[in-house]
Protein backbone atom coordinates (compact mmCIF):
# COMPACT_ATOMS: atom_id res chain seq x y z
CA UNK A 1 0.00 0.00 0.00
CA UNK A 2 1.46 3.25 -0.96
CA UNK A 3 2.50 5.89 2.11
CA UNK A 4 3.58 8.90 1.11
CA UNK A 5 4.36 11.65 3.23
CA UNK A 6 4.11 15.56 2.58
CA UNK A 7 7.84 15.83 2.39
CA UNK A 8 8.38 12.96 0.55
CA UNK A 9 5.76 13.99 -2.42
CA UNK A 10 6.96 17.30 -2.28
CA UNK A 11 10.63 15.90 -3.28
CA UNK A 12 9.49 14.08 -5.79
CA UNK A 13 7.98 17.02 -7.41
CA UNK A 14 11.00 19.14 -7.36
CA UNK A 15 13.29 16.43 -8.35
CA UNK A 16 11.00 15.66 -11.72
CA UNK A 17 10.80 19.54 -12.53
CA UNK A 18 11.45 20.38 -16.66
CA UNK A 19 12.64 23.50 -18.51
CA UNK A 20 9.46 24.28 -19.35
CA UNK A 21 5.94 24.60 -16.22
CA UNK A 22 4.16 21.70 -16.11
CA UNK A 23 0.37 21.30 -16.50
CA UNK A 24 -1.79 19.74 -13.83
CA UNK A 25 -1.40 16.08 -14.23
CA UNK A 26 -3.28 13.42 -12.08
CA UNK A 27 -1.17 11.83 -9.40
CA UNK A 28 -1.84 8.61 -8.39
CA UNK A 29 -0.07 4.65 -7.48
CA UNK A 30 -3.42 2.41 -8.26
CA UNK A 31 -2.54 -0.36 -10.95
CA UNK A 32 -5.23 -0.57 -13.28
CA UNK A 33 -7.78 -2.74 -12.66
CA UNK A 34 -6.69 -6.60 -14.09
CA UNK A 35 -9.91 -7.05 -15.96
CA UNK A 36 -8.87 -6.34 -19.98
CA UNK A 37 -11.08 -5.01 -22.37
CA UNK A 38 -11.02 -5.94 -26.20
CA UNK A 39 -10.74 -3.50 -29.24
CA UNK A 40 -11.14 -5.20 -32.73
CA UNK A 41 -10.07 -8.30 -31.17
CA UNK A 42 -6.90 -7.00 -29.45
CA UNK A 43 -6.45 -7.01 -25.04
CA UNK A 44 -5.85 -3.56 -25.01
CA UNK A 45 -4.49 -2.51 -21.39
CA UNK A 46 -4.63 1.37 -22.35
CA UNK A 47 -8.23 1.04 -21.87
CA UNK A 48 -8.53 -0.62 -18.81
CA UNK A 49 -9.54 0.75 -15.08
CA UNK A 50 -9.35 3.95 -13.98
CA UNK A 51 -5.30 5.22 -13.80
CA UNK A 52 -5.21 8.17 -16.03
CA UNK A 53 -2.98 9.19 -18.90
CA UNK A 54 -1.11 12.29 -17.68
CA UNK A 55 -0.13 14.76 -20.64
CA UNK A 56 2.73 17.17 -18.59
CA UNK A 57 4.30 17.48 -15.83
CA UNK A 58 4.26 15.25 -12.66
CA UNK A 59 2.08 11.99 -13.45
CA UNK A 60 3.05 9.60 -10.66
CA UNK A 61 4.33 9.23 -7.21
CA UNK A 62 4.68 5.80 -6.55
CA UNK A 63 6.67 3.58 -4.32
CA UNK A 64 6.72 3.13 -0.38
CA UNK A 65 8.47 5.55 2.22
CA UNK A 66 11.02 2.74 2.55
CA UNK A 67 12.10 0.40 -0.45
CA UNK A 68 14.56 -2.30 -0.43
CA UNK A 69 15.63 -1.70 -4.08
CA UNK A 70 19.18 -0.86 -4.31
CA UNK A 71 20.37 -1.60 -8.18
CA UNK A 72 18.25 -1.38 -11.59
CA UNK A 73 18.11 -4.90 -13.03
CA UNK A 74 16.11 -4.96 -16.14
CA UNK A 75 13.77 -2.56 -18.61
CA UNK A 76 11.60 -4.40 -20.88
CA UNK A 77 9.47 -3.18 -23.47
CA UNK A 78 5.92 -4.75 -24.12
CA UNK A 79 3.43 -3.51 -26.90
CA UNK A 80 -0.04 -3.92 -25.75
CA UNK A 81 -3.06 -2.35 -27.71
CA UNK A 82 -3.04 1.17 -27.92
CA UNK A 83 -0.04 1.62 -25.76
CA UNK A 84 3.23 -0.16 -25.02
CA UNK A 85 4.25 -0.87 -21.80
CA UNK A 86 7.56 -0.69 -20.12
CA UNK A 87 8.43 -2.57 -17.31
CA UNK A 88 11.38 -2.27 -15.09
CA UNK A 89 12.37 -4.47 -12.54
CA UNK A 90 14.86 -4.01 -9.28
CA UNK A 91 16.97 -6.16 -7.02
CA UNK A 92 18.35 -5.91 -3.46
CA UNK A 93 22.03 -5.53 -2.09
CA UNK A 94 21.94 -9.19 -1.96
CA UNK A 95 21.16 -9.73 -6.19
CA UNK A 96 17.46 -11.22 -4.90
CA UNK A 97 14.57 -9.25 -6.83
CA UNK A 98 13.86 -6.57 -4.83
CA UNK A 99 10.37 -6.59 -2.90
CA UNK A 100 9.71 -3.08 -2.81
CA UNK A 101 10.67 0.34 -4.32
CA UNK A 102 11.01 3.68 -2.23
CA UNK A 103 9.56 7.06 -3.07
CA UNK A 104 9.65 7.49 -7.91
CA UNK A 105 8.53 10.14 -9.53
CA UNK A 106 7.55 9.68 -12.91
CA UNK A 107 6.86 13.26 -15.36
CA UNK A 108 6.33 13.56 -18.88
CA UNK A 109 8.50 16.15 -20.76
CA UNK A 110 6.04 17.40 -23.41
CA UNK A 111 8.14 19.69 -25.54
CA UNK A 112 11.01 16.89 -25.24
CA UNK A 113 8.47 13.83 -26.02
CA UNK A 114 10.09 12.16 -22.76
CA UNK A 115 8.65 10.01 -19.83
CA UNK A 116 11.29 10.95 -16.93
CA UNK A 117 11.25 8.32 -14.54
CA UNK A 118 13.47 9.51 -10.77
CA UNK A 119 14.00 6.64 -8.45
CA UNK A 120 14.89 7.38 -4.62
CA UNK A 121 18.64 7.07 -3.81
CA UNK A 122 18.75 4.13 -2.36
CA UNK A 123 19.23 2.72 -5.66
CA UNK A 124 22.78 3.15 -6.47
CA UNK A 125 24.10 0.63 -9.57
CA UNK A 126 22.52 -0.55 -12.32
CA UNK A 127 23.26 -2.94 -14.50
CA UNK A 128 21.47 -1.26 -17.71
CA UNK A 129 23.09 1.74 -19.45
CA UNK A 130 20.51 2.41 -22.18
CA UNK A 131 18.18 0.03 -24.08
CA UNK A 132 16.46 0.54 -27.68
CA UNK A 133 12.66 -0.49 -27.99
CA UNK A 134 10.73 -2.53 -30.79
CA UNK A 135 7.45 0.22 -30.59
CA UNK A 136 6.45 3.07 -32.36
CA UNK A 137 5.83 5.39 -29.83
CA UNK A 138 8.31 4.49 -27.20
CA UNK A 139 12.06 4.40 -28.68
CA UNK A 140 14.88 4.17 -26.55
CA UNK A 141 15.65 4.31 -22.59
CA UNK A 142 18.44 5.95 -21.19
CA UNK A 143 19.71 5.01 -17.26
CA UNK A 144 21.63 8.68 -16.23
CA UNK A 145 23.48 8.98 -13.35
CA UNK A 146 23.48 12.52 -11.89
CA UNK A 147 25.76 14.98 -10.40
CA UNK A 148 24.93 14.25 -7.12
CA UNK A 149 24.95 10.20 -8.14
CA UNK A 150 21.67 9.89 -7.69
CA UNK A 151 19.58 8.25 -11.10
CA UNK A 152 16.72 9.23 -13.51
CA UNK A 153 15.49 7.17 -16.38
CA UNK A 154 14.41 8.93 -19.65
CA UNK A 155 12.28 7.07 -21.91
CA UNK A 156 12.74 9.02 -25.24
CA UNK A 157 9.53 8.79 -27.54
CA UNK A 158 9.16 8.77 -31.38
CA UNK A 159 10.18 11.68 -33.31
CA UNK A 160 7.20 14.24 -34.13
CA UNK A 161 4.46 12.26 -31.89
CA UNK A 162 3.32 13.68 -28.69
CA UNK A 163 2.92 10.92 -26.26
CA UNK A 164 0.96 10.50 -22.43
CA UNK A 165 1.78 8.23 -19.50
CA UNK A 166 0.49 6.70 -16.94
CA UNK A 167 2.19 4.33 -14.12
CA UNK A 168 1.66 2.71 -10.83
CA UNK A 169 4.46 0.56 -8.61
CA UNK A 170 4.03 -3.71 -7.97
CA UNK A 171 5.60 -5.48 -4.89
CA UNK A 172 6.83 -8.36 -4.37
CA UNK A 173 8.62 -8.75 -7.11
CA UNK A 174 9.21 -4.77 -6.83
CA UNK A 175 8.58 -3.50 -10.30
CA UNK A 176 7.68 0.51 -12.48
CA UNK A 177 5.04 -0.28 -14.67
CA UNK A 178 4.67 2.84 -17.28
CA UNK A 179 2.24 2.81 -19.74
CA UNK A 180 3.14 5.23 -22.92
CA UNK A 181 0.59 6.05 -25.56
CA UNK A 182 -0.25 8.65 -27.96
CA UNK A 183 -0.67 11.55 -26.88
CA UNK A 184 -4.28 13.40 -27.62
CA UNK A 185 -2.99 17.55 -28.33
CA UNK A 186 -2.22 18.75 -31.74
CA UNK A 187 1.38 19.71 -30.84
CA UNK A 188 4.42 18.21 -31.73
CA UNK A 189 7.28 17.58 -29.64
CA UNK A 190 10.58 18.87 -30.50
CA UNK A 191 12.47 15.94 -29.46
CA UNK A 192 15.90 15.64 -28.24
CA UNK A 193 19.31 15.33 -30.48
CA UNK A 194 20.80 12.18 -30.07
CA UNK A 195 24.00 10.33 -30.78
CA UNK A 196 26.06 7.70 -29.74
CA UNK A 197 28.29 10.30 -27.40
CA UNK A 198 25.88 12.87 -26.66
CA UNK A 199 22.10 13.59 -26.14
CA UNK A 200 20.85 17.15 -25.78
CA UNK A 201 17.70 17.60 -24.57
CA UNK A 202 17.79 21.98 -24.58
CA UNK A 203 18.30 23.67 -26.29
CA UNK A 204 16.20 22.90 -29.38
CA UNK A 205 16.51 23.87 -32.81
CA UNK A 206 15.51 27.16 -34.15
CA UNK A 207 14.89 30.37 -32.38
CA UNK A 208 17.19 30.81 -29.01
CA UNK A 209 18.13 33.40 -26.40
CA UNK A 210 21.16 34.06 -24.56
CA UNK A 211 21.81 32.97 -22.12
CA UNK A 212 21.42 29.75 -23.81
CA UNK A 213 21.48 26.39 -21.95
CA UNK A 214 23.02 22.88 -22.72
CA UNK A 215 21.41 20.62 -21.08
CA UNK A 216 21.66 16.56 -21.66
CA UNK A 217 23.79 13.38 -20.97
CA UNK A 218 27.10 12.03 -22.12
CA UNK A 219 28.08 8.40 -22.93
CA UNK A 220 29.27 6.28 -20.00
CA UNK A 221 32.92 6.16 -19.63
CA UNK A 222 33.45 9.77 -20.82
CA UNK A 223 35.78 11.97 -18.67
CA UNK A 224 34.79 15.15 -20.92
CA UNK A 225 32.25 16.61 -23.39
CA UNK A 226 32.86 19.59 -25.29
CA UNK A 227 30.62 22.54 -26.74
CA UNK A 228 31.06 24.02 -29.60
CA UNK A 229 29.36 27.51 -30.95
CA UNK A 230 30.30 27.68 -34.62
CA UNK A 231 28.49 31.10 -36.25
CA UNK A 232 29.61 30.39 -39.81
CA UNK A 233 33.22 31.38 -39.92
CA UNK A 234 34.53 28.63 -37.83
CA UNK A 235 34.58 27.39 -34.10
CA UNK A 236 33.69 30.42 -31.92
CA UNK A 237 33.28 29.06 -28.24
CA UNK A 238 35.04 25.85 -27.13
CA UNK A 239 33.52 24.41 -23.74
CA UNK A 240 35.08 21.87 -22.15
CA UNK A 241 32.82 19.98 -19.51
CA UNK A 242 33.91 17.71 -16.76
CA UNK A 243 32.74 14.67 -16.01
CA UNK A 244 33.22 11.27 -14.00
CA UNK A 245 33.52 8.64 -15.82
CA UNK A 246 30.83 6.73 -14.70
CA UNK A 247 31.31 3.51 -16.65
CA UNK A 248 27.57 2.06 -15.53
CA UNK A 249 25.06 4.83 -17.03
CA UNK A 250 24.96 8.09 -19.14
CA UNK A 251 25.95 11.03 -17.19
CA UNK A 252 24.39 14.13 -16.55
CA UNK A 253 25.46 17.36 -18.00
CA UNK A 254 24.03 20.99 -17.61
CA UNK A 255 26.11 24.09 -18.72
CA UNK A 256 24.97 28.12 -19.48
CA UNK A 257 26.44 29.89 -22.13
CA UNK A 258 25.82 34.00 -21.60
CA UNK A 259 26.76 35.10 -24.95
CA UNK A 260 28.60 34.21 -28.02
CA UNK A 261 27.59 34.58 -32.00
CA UNK A 262 24.62 35.42 -33.55
CA UNK A 263 22.02 34.62 -36.69
CA UNK A 264 22.38 30.79 -38.03
CA UNK A 265 24.68 29.12 -35.48
CA UNK A 266 25.75 25.50 -35.38
CA UNK A 267 26.09 23.79 -31.37
CA UNK A 268 28.00 20.63 -31.47
CA UNK A 269 28.04 18.82 -28.32
CA UNK A 270 30.10 15.69 -28.05
CA UNK A 271 33.80 14.41 -28.61
CA UNK A 272 36.87 16.51 -30.19
CA UNK A 273 40.40 15.83 -31.74
CA UNK A 274 43.39 17.54 -30.21
CA UNK A 275 42.71 20.45 -32.36
CA UNK A 276 39.00 20.96 -30.98
CA UNK A 277 37.58 19.35 -34.30
CA UNK A 278 34.96 17.89 -33.95
CA UNK A 279 34.85 13.93 -33.77
CA UNK A 280 31.54 12.25 -32.59
CA UNK A 281 28.52 14.19 -31.19
CA UNK A 282 24.70 15.37 -31.99
CA UNK A 283 24.94 18.48 -33.63
CA UNK A 284 21.74 21.33 -32.86
CA UNK A 285 21.21 24.26 -35.73
CA UNK A 286 19.82 27.01 -33.77
CA UNK A 287 19.22 30.93 -34.56
CA UNK A 288 20.27 33.34 -32.13
CA UNK A 289 19.94 37.04 -31.70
Amino acid sequence: MLRLTAPILFFLIAAACSPVSPQASTTTSRPPSSTTTTDAGIDDICVTGDLAFGTDGLIAAVGEDVGDASKIDRIRWDGAGTCERITIAFTNENGAPATTIGPTGVSVLSFAGIVRIVVPPEITTTAVADTLFEGSLAQTAYVVRDSSGGFTIDIQGAEGIPIQARAFATTSPATLVVDIARGPGPSVPAGVTASTTAVVITPVPGPNLYPVTTEGYAAPGLRSIHLLLDGGDGVEQDRSIALDGSPDAWQAFRTVTPDGPSGQVKLFVGTVDANARPLEGATISIDLP
